[in-house]
């Protein structure tokens, strides 16, 4: 037994070296997936609002809303920027921008069945995308498989059929 061990852990490697190959089409289609997921998450920046500034989004008068964030940064925001609460215990609630009522006592977002005590709210938020950062994720991750690309053609030997 001990004579044939080492023979068969090269088969063994030899077996997993081809499962690991990837054929040109599922290696596109793989990249396709990559970079749609990629382009898809994004980045967003997350601005603090006080619960007065926040109140602010409740009224339909004028759409869309500059709101000043507790940073002092000036925000617009309109019917479909992401606006969040975030209860004491860390849950994050989506509430819809000028679908919401706040009174002295709850917090009620009908159609997100969301009814939330203000003494429960810990802070209040704004999402905004950021193409910039966007932009650079995806152009990280290009190069990066660019550079896997790269690195496979250099490093691969050449292959004859006559060894």
């Amino acid at each position: 037994m001990g004579h044939n061990a080492p023979q068969s852990l090269d088969n063994a490697a030899a077996t997993s070296r081809k499962a690991l190959r990837v054929s040109g089409p599922t290696a596109l289609f793989t990249l396709a997936i990559f970079f749609v997921a990629t382009l898809f998450s994004g980045c967003f920046n997350t601005y603090q609002l006080s619960q007065e500034e926040f109140a602010r989004l409740q009224s339909q008068e004028e759409i869309p809303v500059t709101v000043t964030s507790a940073g002092g940064e000036k925000i617009l925001v309109d019917r479909e920027t992401q606006i969040y609460v975030r209860s004491v215990g860390g849950r994050r609630y989506p509430v819809t921008p000028f679908n919401f009522k706040m009174t002295p006592s709850q917090l009620v977002a009908s159609d997100r069945d969301t009814l939330l005590a203000i003494n429960e709210v810990d802070q209040y938020e704004v999402d905004l995308f950021s193409d910039t950062q966007t932009i650079l994720l995806i152009s990280a991750g290009v190069a990066a498989v660019a550079a896997l690309i790269v690195i496979t053609a250099v490093t691969a030997g050449s292959k004859s059929f006559n060894e």
